[in-house]
C-alpha cells in the first residue's frame, strides 16, 4: 500500500511541476516532461506490467491539459512504459547509459506518435519540437535515473510475494 501512495504522490508532484512550473524553465517554448521520464524510468526498473499502469495514470494526468485530443497520452504512455518494461528485463539497471539512452529513444517515439495522430486529425504541430522534448528529457533522466534507481531499491517498493 506504500508503494501505491509513493508512486501517487510522486506522479501528482511531476503532474505539478510539469504543468506549472516548467514552463518557466523552457528553451524556446520547449520543456521537459519529468512525470513521462519518471513514468519510462519506473518501468525501466520494475517492468513492463507495473510501468503500465504507472503510464496510464500519468497519461491520464497529462490528459487533462492536453485540449486537443483526449485519450492520446494514456495510450502513448501505455506503449512507451510497455517497452520501456521490455527494455529493463534486458539491459544492466545499475548502469546509467542504456537507460538513458532509452529514456531518449521513447520520448522520440512517443512525440512522434502524437505528431502523426494530431497531423491525422489536421492540428499542426512541428516536428522538431518532438526532437528537442525528447533532448531535454534525455538530459532529465541522466540526472534522475540514480533517484528513481534508490526509489525503486527500497524495501517498501519490491514485490513482495505471499503464499
Amino acid at each position: 500500500m506504500k508503494k501505491v501512495l509513493v508512486l501517487f504522490a510522486l506522479s501528482i508532484l511531476f503532474f505539478v511541476i510539469d504543468n506549472f512550473f516548467m514552463p518557466f524553465v523552457g528553451i524556446g517554448g520547449v520543456y521537459p516532461s519529468l512525470l513521462l521520464v519518471f513514468c519510462i524510468l519506473y518501468s525501466i526498473q520494475n517492468g513492463k506490467w507495473e510501468g503500465m499502469w504507472l503510464g496510464v495514470f500519468c497519461g491520464l494526468l497529462q490528459d487533462l491539459f492536453f485540449t486537443n485530443v483526449f485519450g492520446i497520452n494514456v495510450i502513448t504512455n501505455m506503449i512507451v512504459c510497455l517497452m520501456a518494461g521490455v527494455i529493463g528485463t534486458n539491459i544492466f539497471k545499475d548502469k546509467k547509459i542504456l537507460p538513458v539512452a532509452s529514456c531518449f529513444a521513447l520520448s522520440f517515439l512517443k512525440g512522434a506518435i502524437i505528431f502523426a495522430v494530431l497531423y491525422i486529425i489536421d492540428i499542426k504541430m512541428s516536428f522538431s519540437r518532438v526532437l528537442f522534448v525528447s533532448i531535454y528529457d534525455m538530459v532529465v533522466a541522466f540526472f534522475m535515473y540514480r533517484r528513481v534507481y534508490d526509489l525503486c531499491q527500497k524495501d517498501y517498493m519490491q514485490i513482495q510475494w505471499k503464499f
